[in-house]
């Protein structure tokens, strides 16, 4: 299809130079002059019922009524626009949102004033919102790969969202998968196929009702996006047994949109089903994944105890001593972290961090409640556990290799410390959380080549957070010393034994090493985005 070119010429020197823009429609020449205008076009000559013709129409309507939406009185009868100097204010909002008005159906175009455009562009931190001038949320693949091969031939700055707690985000435009929820069981392989805008709770749900009994290794939260978590690792409640979401046992396929507009399955390409196990979204764009599905244990001792803040050395004594002998229990997993801290928000005093351990053990409550004896007799203690399927816990609910009771005081010192630097604002959104794995968990991939992150000889992960409310008149620099302390967490708290390669790839940030992390699969995977993404494109936004 031939494209829709806007030219506006120069008059005078004191006018602005001339630009071009280009849309996808039929070919047609407006030349703007100062107070009057010339159009001509072949189209006045064609069928009002020929498709190229009717998107002339209907773009040309668009550019009346968006003239007319900012009031300008001067104008030609319909279908004429003048005035260039307003056009030439307006023509780079004008020219995307007519671009992808003719791209996509109406119903595909989230209206920024809604309630969807905010929780479906909406991100997890929420500095990483970049308020994108358009929602884009594609229905159909056919949609989606209009929309791509456009998008990835400019220089817009565009990503594509997920779902969950990602922080996918642009100034122009970004892409929801949310209209991607397919979802299928294939009994006889153990498999299902869902959609790439899809939650793991609505996979749990679609699960429970067409194959009970089964399940992924799935996020532990239902909230969590598939896709974000798939792509950049995966932990699960099942990874103790069966490995990560990325690995090759767990991750059979994934349908994708490549930058050119293509749509293949990535197993027809092994280094893009490579790269995509673990190594991000920075490919191309996945749609719909195939995972592998198991029969799972329905009664799972589970849920929370929590503990004052005078019951952290005799808790970081019993943490300490479990982890050393965690392979014994394979069915069990488990972490630490700080209760909520908004107690003291409301008076203005500074909070005082409680601490819970969740508990985990698929061989049910007796066997549960021998294995955490320790914990539930620590004094304070007040046991919020029961027994529940996977996905009541899951709607319920950095590494290193050394784990001891010095490095958990370590932690919650510089908890403590953060929240000093600001205690009545940064207490609600920092956080320690401490997960205890046994060693299969990170060494689960058998051959490093199958997987874009070759794995660890670590075992457990210290997840540590830094926020504050997205309200209020909050200095910069408050922002800047709390991000700088979590930059800084790893050296503090591990010491000697840091390594700038101990991070998960679920949470690297910009700082990150990402050489480090990747290893000896870093180069192979250079080479692998270079082949789907030369000009670079998709950047790592964190979907």
């Amino acid at each position: 299809m031939a494209s829709l070119e806007w030219r506006v010429k120069q008059q005078h020197k004191s006018d602005p130079p001339s630009i071009t823009r280009n849309f996808t429609a039929m070919h047609v020449r407006n030349s703007l002059h100062d107070g009057d205008a010339e159009f001509s076009t072949n189209a006045s000559r064609a069928s009002s019922k020929d498709p190229a013709y009717r998107s002339l129409h209907e773009l040309l309507n668009l550019s009346y009524k968006r003239l007319q939406y900012i009031n300008l009185t001067a104008l030609l009868p319909k279908h004429i626009v003048v005035i260039y100097t307003i056009i030439m204010s307006t023509l780079d909002g004008f020219d995307l949102e007519c671009t992808i008005h003719n791209l996509l159906k109406a119903s595909e175009i989230i209206d920024s004033s809604s309630a969807q455009y905010k929780s479906e562009s909406q991100t997890w931190q929420a500095h990483r919102n970049l308020h994108p001038k358009i929602l884009a949320r594609p229905d159909s693949l056919a949609s989606l790969s209009r929309l791509v091969a456009y998008l990835a031939d400019t220089d817009l700055d565009w990503a594509v969202r997920c779902q969950g707690i990602g922080d996918a985000s642009a100034k122009d435009v970004l892409i929801s998968l949310a209209g991607f929820k397919v979802f299928s069981f294939d009994a006889e392989n153990e498999s299902i196929i869902v959609g790439g805008g899809m939650t793991w709770g609505e996979v749990e749900e679609k699960l429970q009702e067409q194959a009970p009994g089964y399940q992924a290794v799935s996020a532990r939260c239902s909230f969590v996006g598939v896709g974000g978590m798939i792509l950049h690792g995966g932990l699960s409640w099942m990874s103790s047994t069966y490995g990560l979401a990325s690995d090759p046992q767990n991750f059979l396929d994934a349908q994708v949109v490549k930058l050119d507009g293509s749509i293949i399955w990535a197993s027809e390409e092994p280094d893009l089903l490579f790269a995509l196990r673990g190594g991000g979204h920075e490919f191309a764009i996945v749609t719909a994944f195939k995972l592998k599905v198991r029969k799972f244990s329905q009664k799972i001792y589970s849920g929370s105890i929590n503990y004052p803040r005078s019951s952290l050395p005799a808790l970081a004594k019993g943490v300490a001593e479990f982890a050393k002998r965690m392979d014994e229990w394979p069915s069990t997993a488990m972490y630490l972290y700080n209760l909520d801290l908004m107690e003291g928000v409301f008076i203005g005093a500074t909070a005082q961090p409680g601490l819970a351990i969740w508990l985990f053990d698929t061989e049910g409550e007796e066997h549960g409640r021998e294995v955490f004896k320790w914990a539930l007799e620590i004094k304070g203690a007040v046991d919020l556990t029961k027994v529940m399927n996977l996905r009541e816990v899951n709607i319920y609910g950095v590494a290193n290799k050394d784990m001891t009771a010095d490095l958990i005081l370590r932690a919650w010192e510089w908890l403590e410390t953060t929240i000093a630097l600001e205690p009545t604002k940064l207490n609600i959104g920092t956080f320690v959380l401490l997960e205890l794995f046994q060693k299969a968990v990170f060494r689960s991939a058998d051959d490093s080549s199958e997987c874009a992150w070759p794995h660890t000889q670590n075992q457990h992960l210290l997840q540590l957070g830094v926020g504050r409310p997205d309200e209020g008149d909050y200095p910069t620099k408050l922002d800047e010393k709390a991000l700088d302390m979590l930059k800084n967490a790893g050296p503090m708290i591990v010491g000697d034994k840091f390594s700038s390669a101990d991070y998960f790839v679920n949470f690297l940030q910009p700082w990150n090493d990402y050489r480090a992390v990747y290893g000896d699969n870093y180069q192979r995977l250079q080479a692998v985005k270079k082949r789907y993404d030369p000009r670079g494109v998709l950047v790592r936004k964190n979907e």
